[in-house]
């Protein structure tokens, strides 16, 4: 049993779940995704859809890890990782309250989406 964190921007929620075993189908299950990314955050492991940011604007929702952080879309999971680099158990420090305090969720508007896929050039 491997215990993790998940983010969920839909239900604006940070909740522990305990994971029964680590295959990309439960993975992909949890997350609502077909295909994944990991990078860290919190010391930890952090799982995510890696289609999220190309799926539907109107559908999708967001966070932050703090206020410098880079958008992440859907949902996400805070893993452990073994000295192999596979799926552990996230440490105790790391708690659901912990990483709420650092979560921002939002939900940006259209005019904004539109203008961050524009080009932008800024003269010198």
């Amino acid at each position: 049993m491997i215990r993790a964190i998940l983010i969920d921007p839909f239900t604006e929620t940070v909740s522990q779940v305990t994971l029964v075993d680590t295959k990309l189908q439960t993975i992909y299950s949890l997350l609502g995704c077909d295909l994944i990314t990991i990078t860290s955050a919190f010391g930890a492991n952090m799982v995510l859809d890696d289609e999220g940011l190309l799926k539907d604007s109107e559908s999708q929702r967001y966070f932050k890890v703090g206020i410098d952080s880079q958008p992440y879309a859907g949902k996400a999971l805070l893993v452990g990782a073994t000295p192999d680099g596979d799926f552990d158990s996230l440490h105790e420090e790391i708690t659901t309250e912990k990483v709420f305090e650092k979560i921002i969720f939002f939900k940006p508007s259209e005019k904004y989406l539109e203008e961050s896929k524009e080009i932008k050039f800024i003269p010198f």
